[in-house]
């Protein structure tokens, strides 16, 4: 399997059936990860909780008079630093670590050795005397190899620059998030941006369509949207060259999980990656918008140096000494270890304290233990309490974890899911294969489920759920109704996508959007673009253009979100007491909620009224008593009423609606 491969997509997974459940209601917990109290490192057995520094500030610690290096190497019988001019090769200077106990090693170098590029050498069983090993703690990588650039953390912060400046929200449920990859968000011409595909490029403002400035691109695109946060796709340093010239990835091969990558700053080889990285979150917080990294804990590229500073410690491996490949990249991280553990609680930490970031979103959560993300948790809440934390409840193959973190498992920790139910009844299955609710009105009671935040399933909260119906994987929405619905016509697939986005920002729960689904973007087919080119994978403004109506629509509807409590309940509780779905509908491909909306802080209505009709014709329905403003047709939406009914609604085919009263 090609190392630079595509990240495994995750599988169908369905809600769990009723005997799972708990008799209090709530989901089964998982059984507690039991890590082994002996590993074998390097082919020594060691006692895993002896081995284990909680407190130990581990990596390199710059000042002007000196730098501090610690690193854990627990199998080690020597271990000095090497200091060099050159990222690879070049004359080397060379300082001895002391063993500081419970596996850790240290050394103060004294000197200013800012600038300068390091590296371990560490001899003891399993481990190579010549080998230079990377420091999986490294804060500015430098390319491919293992040496990693020593800097003055404060020259890399912008002028301004708070990391503290968190988005703050009531709820996680007042969220509403945006998936973008840093490249494909401006590499395009039509963005306009002058840093194309940078993260300077992501922070621009003033982009439009270069022949029309009443279309803006990129960032103010983003304020002009409405949405709340962006979530970005691997930006955590990965295998690649960090040029120009290398072909295209999504980043999901992790090396150094505390660096930015290179490939997106204007120079790979020093600490620009760094304070232009921290320049992109600053110019989003700016504008009231929260930034998530889309991390990668749950495996490593081959190159990072976890086996060559501690072999086979942080990874899962079978009776044989083989790695279990939960994740379908070649190893699985044995976060139940305590260091393993640790050092994800020290990198999310680390990211969240020196560059803002507001939340998290876990590449297949599932392999990483229960305990693990209930500690992660409570460390960002401690430094942020409106931190968002969400990630995939699934496993892309068999893993060596004995209890896998399904969304069940998370439910009611304050850790969200997604749910991939809700996303393949909107739209269908994710490739190929039937479509969903918005080309038949089939799969009508998963729609049902997730209007209601699966509170009536997997979920103990709507909180614990994120609702979206398309992501970086699989076909997106509009490439899944061409390939779904190939007798439609242009103008009819466009009410379809507008319905997508109706459905995800009306349900409960935690909406999330992927970049371009509210212009329709197409990847012209393909179903796995991790490694195809521009042309694929760019956004093209364009389409913003040629889709007016359909931006114009998810705009309107984040504005209605944001304006209605009603669609945001706080509470199981709350959606039991208040969202009551009709007895009868005019099809079977049809449905209709009310929320009562009486006595709910800050909401201007008393009633909400959600019509769906996922049939090829139009139906009418009966309305309550009383007149009803339409917020939202099959075309436009808004807080604003679009005209007043009273007896009935006609909602045309494929389509939503959403009155009040």
């Amino acid at each position: 399997m090609h190392r630079d491969q595509a990240k495994p997509t995750d599988p169908i997974d369905d809600p769990p059936p009723p005997h799972a459940r708990s008799a209090g209601g709530g989901p089964k917990r998982a059984r507690p990860a039991h890590p082994p109290r002996v590993v074998n490192v390097g082919g020594v057995e060691i006692d895993a909780a002896e081995c284990h520094d909680p407190d130990a500030e581990l990596g390199a610690r710059y000042t002007p008079a000196a730098t501090t290096f610690r690193v854990f190497a627990p199998t080690a019988e020597s271990v000095e630093v090497i200091l060099a001019r050159r990222h690879t090769g070049g004359r080397v200077a060379t300082r001895p670590l002391r063993t500081a106990g419970r596996g850790i090693w240290t050394a103060a170098v004294t000197g200013d050795h800012k600038g300068k590029y390091y590296a371990y050498r560490l001899a003891g069983p399993g481990l190579d005397p010549k080998r230079e090993a990377g420091d999986i703690y490294a804060t500015c990588a430098a390319g491919p190899g293992p040496r990693t650039l020593i800097v003055d953390p404060a020259e890399t912060r912008p002028p301004g620059f708070d990391p503290t400046a968190f988005v703050q929200l009531g709820s996680p449920l007042d969220a509403v998030v945006y998936e973008a990859h840093v490249r494909d968000f401006t590499i395009a011409p039509t963005c306009g941006a002058q840093a194309a595909g940078q993260y300077r490029g992501f922070a621009e403002a003033g982009t439009h369509l270069p022949d029309d400035p009443s279309v803006p691109t990129g960032l103010d695109h983003l304020c002009e949207l409405g949405i709340t946060h962006v979530q970005l796709m691997p930006v955590q340093d990965f295998a690649n060259g960090e040029t120009s010239a290398d072909p295209y990835n999504w980043g999901y091969m992790p090396v150094f999980h505390n660096s930015p990558d290179g490939w997106y700053a204007s120079a790979a080889d020093g600490p620009q990656r760094i304070r232009e990285f921290r320049q992109l979150v600053q110019a989003l917080h700016d504008r009231g918008i929260g930034v998530i990294l889309d991390v990668v804990y749950n495996h490593a590229d081959p190159t990072a140096a976890f086996d060559a500073l501690a072999p086979g410690y942080y990874f899962r491996r079978r009776a044989d000494g083989s790695y279990f490949n939960g994740s379908g990249c070649g190893n699985e991280f044995a976060s139940e270890l305590p260091m393993a553990r640790k050092f994800i609680l020290d990198s999310v930490r680390y990211w969240a304290t020196e560059y803002g970031i507001d939340g998290f979103r876990f590449d297949l959560m599932g392999l990483i233990d229960r305990t693990t993300l209930l500690e992660i948790r409570d460390a960002l809440r401690a430094i942020n309490p409106s931190a968002l934390i969400y990630g995939e409840p699934w496993v892309a193959a068999p893993s060596g974890l004995d209890a896998v973190t399904q969304k069940e498992h998370v439910a009611g920790t304050g850790i969200a899911a997604f749910n991939d139910c809700f996303r393949d009844a909107i739209k269908g299955d994710r490739d190929g294969g039937p479509p969903g609710f918005v080309q038949t009105g089939e799969r009508i009671d998963r729609i049902r489920q997730g209007i209601l935040a699966a509170t009536n399933g997997w979920a103990t909260e709507p909180a614990d759920v994120v609702t979206y119906c398309e992501c970086h994987d699989n076909l997106t929405t509009w490439d899944k109704l061409i390939q779904s619905a190939p007798g439609s016509t242009y103008h009819l697939k466009k009410r379809m996508q507008r319905f997508a986005g109706f459905l995800v920002l009306t349900a409960q729960g935690i909406p999330y959007l992927h970049a371009g689904q509210e212009f329709c973007r197409t990847k012209w087919g393909n179903r796995n673009s991790y490694n195809l080119p521009d042309a694929v994978n760019q956004l093209d403004w364009l389409l913003k253009r040629r889709s007016r109506d359909v931006f114009a629509y998810y705009r309107g509807l984040i504005a209605l979100r944001r304006a209605h409590p009603a669609l945001r309940l706080r509470s199981t509780a709350e959606i039991r007491e208040r969202l009551t779905f009709a007895d009868d509908t005019p099809s079977p491909r049809c449905l209709a909620c009310t929320l009562d909306a009486a006595g709910l802080p800050d909401e201007p209505h008393a009633a909400l009224l959600l019509l769906l009709n996922g049939d090829h014709r139009d139906h009418d329905f009966p309305l309550p008593a009383g007149t009803w403003q339409v917020l939202a047709d099959d075309y436009r939406a808004g807080p604003q009423p679009l005209a007043e009914l009273g007896n009935a609604a006609r909602v045309k085919a494929h389509s939503g609606m959403l009155l009040a009263r």
